[in-house]
């Protein structure tokens, strides 16, 4: 018959599991965090989506009339 001792109960498994606890609570609020900060940042792509875009072909040549060319006289 097995005896059970009190020597196998020892308090060292309780502080190493109550770690083990604390870094999986803290590792999962840390998961948390960066969820919700990829979903903010998803959310704010796709409202900025409805913006119209400028035409990419002509950004530069459209834009060059906009700069101040001193005349040669």
């Amino acid at each position: 018959m097995l005896r059970l001792s009190v020597s196998g109960l020892d308090l060292g498994s309780v502080v190493t599991s109550s770690w083990h606890l604390l870094l999986l609570g803290v590792a999962s609020w840390i998961l948390a965090r960066i969820l919700a900060w990829t979903y903010s940042f998803y959310e704010n792509c796709s409202r900025l989506s409805c913006f119209p875009q400028p035409p990419k072909k002509n950004w530069f040549s459209g834009h060059l009339g906009m700069l101040w060319w001193p005349q040669r006289t």
